[in-house]
C-alpha cells in the first residue's frame, strides 16, 4: 500500500531545497477522491468553509466564556503557577526555576480558592500572603517551561484587562484559551478539507471533540496545554501540505522545532507525523531524494533536541533562582529507577486521551461520563476502521495507523522518561495526548462516510454539545 500510495499528493510547489520538483513518476492522486475534488483528494476551499471556521471561532469563544463564568475556581493542575508565569511573561519577564509565585497570583488564589478537596487557603483580603500557604509552598512548577505561550497569553490579557471588559487578568488569561482553540479547530477543519473530507464529516467530529471536557477544561483555564490544541494542528497541517508538495521540507522541520519550544509536549505529534512522513513519502517507491531523505531526520532530530538540547538551553537563557526550595509534588515522587511494572501500567493512559479528563465539579455527572465514554468508544472504532483500510479516503490510513500507535505509546514513554531523566514517578494524564487531537480528528472523520455512520456519531455530537452547554449555563 505504502509503495502505491507514497507521495500521492503533489502540485505547485517545490522539493525540500526549494527548488521547483519535478514530476515524479511514482507519484499518483489519490484514486478515491470524492467528486468534485482536486486531483490530489483536496477537497474545494469555498465561502461556506470560511463561515464554518468564523462559527467554530464564535462557539469556542462561547464555550470558555461560559466556562470561565461557571467555574471561578483555580484548577488544581497547577493553574496558580500558570498564572504566575503569565503575568510575569506580560511584563517580559521569565520566572525562575525555584522561583515562587509573587503577590499578584497569590492574592488571585486566595480569593478565588483552588478546586481541590485537601485545599485550604488564606482568606482573601489580606495585606500580605506567604507563598508557603498555597499550593507545592508556592514553587512556581511552572518555570521550566520555555516562554512563548505565557509571553503571548500575558501580552493579550493585559491589553484586554486593561480595557475593563472583564473584571481580572486571570478571566482574560482565560478568554484567550478561546482564541487558541477557535485557531486551533479552524486549522483542523482546514486539514480536514486538504484531505478531502467532506464537510459534514468534519462538523460531526469537530462539534463532537469540542464538547468534551478534555479540549474544552484545558482551552478555559490558564495552563500550557491550552495551547497543544493548537500546535498539534499546526504539526499536522505542515506534515499533510509537505506530503502534497506544497511546504518546503526544511519549512516543516522548523515548524517541528518551534512547536517543541512552545511546549515540550509536542515531542508526540511531532514524532507521530515523522513516523507517518516516513511510510508515506520516504519508504515509497521511486529514486532516493532529499525530499525522500528529509523525514529520517525527524525522529533522531527530535531526540536530541529533547534529551540533549533543551534542558541546557533553558538553564542557559533563563538561569535558576540560587534559592534551594522544592515543591512537595517533586519529593513525594521521588524514585530511584524505572519501575517497568508501573511503565506499562500506563499503555492506556493516553487511548484515548478523553477518556482521561479532569472534570470540574460542575460537569460530574453520570450523563457526562456516560457521553464521555460513547465518544471514546466511538473514536477507538472509527480509528480501528480508518487503520484496517475500510475507507475511501486512502491517504487517512496511515494517518490512523501512527495515531493508535502514539496514543498506546505515549503513556509509557512519559512515565518512562520522567523516571529516567528526572527520578520522578509520575503517571501520564491524558492532557498529554492533546497534541494529536487533529490525527485523532483525521482518522475518526474519514471513517463517517455512511449514512449510519454519520447519523449515530451526528447525534453523539449533538446529544454532547447540547448538554454541555446545558451544564455550563446552570452550574
Amino acid at each position: 500500500m505504502v509503495g502505491d500510495e507514497a507521495d500521492g499528493a503533489h502540485g505547485a510547489g517545490g522539493d525540500a531545497t526549494g527548488r521547483r520538483a519535478a514530476p515524479d513518476p511514482d507519484a499518483v492522486s489519490d484514486p478515491d477522491a470524492p467528486p468534485g475534488t482536486a486531483p490530489d483528494g483536496a477537497a474545494a476551499w469555498e465561502r461556506i468553509d470560511w463561515i464554518a471556521c468564523a462559527v467554530i471561532v464564535a462557539a469556542a469563544f462561547v464555550l470558555v466564556g461560559l466556562h470561565a463564568r461557571a467555574y471561578p475556581t483555580l484548577s488544581p493542575i497547577d493553574e496558580l503557577q500558570h498564572i504566575d508565569y503569565v503575568f510575569e511573561a506580560g511584563r517580559f519577564e521569565v520566572p525562575r526555576i525555584n522561583d515562587r509565585v509573587g503577590d499578584e497570583a497569590m492574592r488571585e488564589a486566595a480569593c478565588r480558592s483552588v478546586d481541590s478537596p485537601n485545599y485550604v487557603g488564606p482568606p482573601c483580603g489580606l495585606d500580605a500572603y506567604l507563598p508557603d500557604e498555597f499550593q507545592e509552598r508556592g514553587v512556581n512548577t511552572a518555570a521550566t517551561q520555555f516562554p512563548p505561550y505565557y509571553t503571548a497569553t500575558g501580552l493579550i490579557s493585559r491589553a484586554v484587562a486593561a480595557t475593563g471588559v472583564v473584571d481580572s487578568q486571570v478571566t482574560a488569561a482565560r478568554m484567550v484559551g478561546a482564541l487558541w482553540a477557535g485557531a486551533a479547530w479552524s486549522v483542523i477543519w482546514y486539514v480536514l478539507a486538504v484531505l478531502g473530507i467532506p464537510r459534514p464529516n468534519r462538523a460531526i467530529v469537530v462539534a463532537l471533540l469540542m464538547a468534551t471536557p478534555l479540549t474544552l477544561f484545558h482551552a478555559a483555564t490558564v495552563n500550557a496545554d491550552a495551547i497543544l490544541l493548537l500546535t498539534g494542528a499546526v504539526v499536522t497541517l505542515a506534515t499533510v501540505q509537505f506530503e502534497r508538495r506544497r511546504l518546503n521540507g526544511w519549512l516543516v522541520l522548523l515548524v517541528y522545532g518551534a512547536t517543541f519550544f512552545v511546549e515540550a509536549t509536542n515531542v508526540l505529534v511531532v514524532a507521530a507525523c515523522g513516523t507517518y512522513l516516513l511510510a508515506r513519502v520516504t519508504f515509497g517507491s521511486g529514486a532516493w531524494t532529499l525530499r525522500r531523505a528529509l523525514p529520517v531526520l525527524v525522529l533522531p532530530a527530535i531526540l536530541v533536541l529533547r534529551l540533549r538540547i533543551a534542558r541546557p538551553l533553558h538553564r542557559a537563557l533563563f538561569p535558576p533562582s540560587p534559592r534551594e526550595v522544592t515543591a512537595p509534588m517533586f519529593t513525594e515522587r521521588r524514585v530511584d529507577g524505572v519501575d517497568w511494572d508501573r511503565v506499562l501500567q500506563q499503555i492506556d493512559a493516553t487511548f484515548t486521551p478523553v477518556a482521561r479528563a479532569y472534570n470540574p465539579p460542575f460537569l460530574r455527572s453520570q450523563i457526562t461520563y456516560a457521553l464521555i465514554g460513547l465518544t471514546n468508544w466511538l473514536l477507538i472504532a472509527t480509528m480501528f476502521v480508518t487503520a484496517v483500510g475500510l475507507v475511501a479516503h486512502r491517504r487517512t490510513v496511515w494517518a490512523a495507523r501512527v495515531t493508535m500507535v502514539a496514543l498506546l505509546a505515549a503513556g509509557p514513554f512519559y512515565t518512562f522518561s520522567f523516571a529516567y531523566f528526572s527520578g520522578s514517578d509520575f503517571p501520564a494524564p491524558g492532557r498529554f495526548g492533546l497534541p494529536l487531537i487533529a490525527l485523532i480528528a483525521v482518522a475518526a472523520s474519514a471513517a463517517l462516510d455512511t449514512r449510519p455512520a454519520r447519523l449515530v456519531a451526528g447525534t453523539l455530537a449533538a446529544i454532547s454539545m447540547a448538554y454541555t452547554v446545558w451544564l455550563l449555563l446552570t452550574p
